[in-house]
């Protein structure tokens, strides 16, 4: 029934309303600096229900002083913190912590080593089917092998006291363009994505850690990043003959998830089909709602409609939580975006993704207009059906967000009914995690043994991941760790906002950059200079001369790219190696895997291309083992690139 006055707004309502975000914060503590920022904000007043953390809060801050704690130890009593100062603060129940740890590249507890590194999406959907395991891995399925992967980090993720992972990403890389997913996608078939997203959200439920299906209804097919603009899909909700519908693709892996938890009651163990989230991405869907510059995330036709609606849609009925609206699809207004083209800088918190536009020039709609900015983007997804909004990065913005929440409940725009309904979403979720605080309370303190049991564990599962997720694309000759080696590897440059950070670039304590090769790559020349008696690191970029390509006549080649399919100035190098080089060219793609399309007949026959699937060092140097012949290249590359 709608309100007929103005809602006297009390501190319960706004603890219910609390409950409804979640919110990052800045720096390696909360309890210090602007860290404290989150105490403000978790606290009396705003009551926030979920924490996020991101890299930058897991990373350890350069002026530590020694101590017997490790920063593993260190986070979980931080977790643990925010957690006791929510319950003194009165909040009902415990906190949602939420990070991003899909594995690969976006693996935020990852930085410093606290968290082990598992493969991500596309490395691990390479991991062939036809291999028989050895007695001491987890199955001989692929998929099952997925679980247990998922099921190891949540079990870290769990003692550390993260109870929410923003993973596995259930998009379909059918758009080899796609700036933001490629190697973070299990790959380009629904069916067998669908399958992975399944076995992922098995083994996180399994350690008890919400997985969060994301980025809704799919960002797979787009051309831009939604950190920089706001993509636009033009597809049908249909099922079409011809594969146009996103029927056909891009919801398959969300409508098989959910038909498992409506359907079969045997993937999920008791409650944990409860703590499966979904996260709405920020694309627009012109054809289904009309309307070109809605992102889903704020539209109640792809939110209520298609996720939740039972007869025709997916019918889930969990908690659904948006990606962060400090992304520039909603962040960056009309406003902001004059003041672009006048070459202002918009204000702080509003398009903070400050660079050139992202922008799919074979996109049939008009110039985009800009969002609807951060606090008035927080009402329309929550009018939408979102449970929760997340804002991850400016302490104004999230209390302005709040703010413009409580008027919009005082004001009737979001009725109260619908709120509760909301709430008892996230109640039923936090249940679920053993939230209640009763429950919460008997969790023990830090284990330093069984926390080094489990990374010894892990350790070992991840390296026998690894090495199985390597690709042979084109096959030649592998090289002589007893002749001459020079390897090149790209200058890091920015690949996108969900994967890059300061940390991408090695800098010194005063901020200049200190090299131009990137920390994993650097990683895998000192495992090469383990095993050759000579070698020659070549760092190139695309302002480099011809003579930095000359290669010595007994010098093998080790070549790596990464995502030289959007950054064709290595291809151009390549072509140079390829001219000077005498002996063999082992080219790697540490990015996506589609480095080479229309380049590959410039291979020479005794040449080969390995692909891996992410430039991290576990990665690079699973590599490295296949170039010298220590063990071969067994994986098979889920998406559709000829093999040579």
């Amino acid at each position: 029934m709608a309100q007929t006055s103005a809602l006297n707004l009390t501190d319960d309502i706004k603890k219910e309303i609390g409950q409804h975000f979640i919110f990052g914060f800045h720096g390696p503590s909360p309890f210090s600096g602007r860290g404290t920022d989150i105490l403000t904000l978790i606290g009396p007043g705003y009551w926030a229900g979920n924490v996020i953390f991101m890299k930058r809060n897991v990373l350890e801050p350069e002026d530590t002083v020694s101590s017997e704690r490790g920063r593993a130890e260190v986070l979980a009593s931080y977790i643990a913190g925010l957690q006791q100062h929510a319950h003194d603060s009165g909040q009902i129940l415990g906190l949602g912590i939420g990070t991003d740890q899909e594995g690969g590249l976006v693996s935020a507890f990852s930085a410093n080593g606290v968290a082990t590194l598992f493969p991500g999406a596309m490395a691990m959907a390479s991991i062939s089917e036809d291999l028989i395991f050895s007695d001491d891995l987890p199955s001989k399925s692929s998929l099952n092998f997925t679980e247990a992967i998922y099921a190891a980090q949540g079990v870290e993720l769990n003692m550390l006291g993260v109870n929410w992972a923003f993973a596995p990403v259930g998009d379909v890389n059918s758009e080899r363009e796609n700036p933001v997913i490629g190697v973070r996608s299990f790959g380009d078939d629904p069916e067998r994505v669908a399958k992975h997203v399944l076995s992922s959200c098995k083994g996180l439920t399994s350690a008890g850690v919400a997985p969060s299906v994301k980025h809704f209804p799919g960002h797979g097919d787009t051309r831009v990043d939604s950190h920089l603009g706001l993509p636009r899909v033009y597809k049908e909700w249909a099922h079409n003959p011809d594969g146009s519908g996103l029927e056909n693709i891009e919801l398959v892996p969300f409508r098989r998830l959910t038909e498992k938890i409506h359907c079969d009651k045997n993937s999920f163990e008791d409650n944990e089909s409860d703590m499966i989230t979904v996260m709405t991405g920020h694309m627009s869907l012109p054809l289904v709602t009309g309307k070109a510059d809605e992102s889903a995330s704020l539209s109640a036709t792809v939110t209520t409609g298609i996720l939740r609606e039972r007869i025709k849609g997916l019918g889930f009925d969990g908690v659904v939580v948006t990606d962060c609206l400090e992304m520039d699809a909603i962040a960056r207004t009309r406003e902001d975006l004059m003041k672009g083209q006048q070459g202002q800088i918009p204000d702080k918190g509003i398009g903070t993704n400050y660079g050139p536009d992202s922008v799919d020039k074979a996109d049939r709609g008009k110039e985009w207009k800009g969002g609807p900015g951060i606090e008035e983007g927080a009402v329309l997804a929550l009018e939408a059906g979102a449970d929760i909004v997340m804002i991850c990065h400016t302490f104004e913005k999230q209390k302005a967000a709040v703010q413009h929440v409580w008027s919009a409940v005082e004001t009737g725009r979001i009725s109260l009914d619908k709120l509760r309904e909301s709430t008892k979403r996230v109640a039923k979720w936090k249940k679920a995690l053993g939230l209640e605080w009763h429950l919460y309370g008997e969790r023990g303190g830090w284990n330093q043994d069984a926390w080094n049991q489990i990374k010894a564990r892990n350790t070992a599962l991840s390296l026998a991941a690894y090495k199985r997720t390597i690709v042979c694309l084109k096959k030649g000759e592998m090289l002589d760790p007893q002749r001459k080696i020079v390897v090149y590897t790209p200058a890091m440059e920015r690949y996108n906002l969900a994967v890059d950070d300061a940390e991408g670039v090695l800098r010194t304590k005063g901020g200049a950059i200190r090299n131009t090769a990137g920390s994993s790559f650097l990683s895998f020349v000192d495992a090469i200079k383990k095993s050759v008696s000579s070698i020659r690191h070549v760092v190139f970029s695309q302002q480099d001369t011809e003579g930095q390509y000359v290669v010595q006549p007994e010098e093998q080649v080790i070549y790596t790219l990464r995502n030289a399919d959007r950054s064709t100035w290595q291809l151009r190098g390549l072509e140079r190696i390829l001219r000077s080089a005498q002996e063999t060219v082992v080219v790697v793609s540490g990015g996506t895997p589609y480095d080479l399309i229309g380049f590959q007949d410039e291979l020479r026959a005794k040449d080969s291309y390995l692909a891996c699937n992410e430039y991290t060092k576990p990665s690079l140097e699973a590599v490295k083992r296949v170039i010298f012949g220590e063990e071969p290249a067994t994986g098979k590359i889920p998406v559709r690139v000829a093999i040579m």
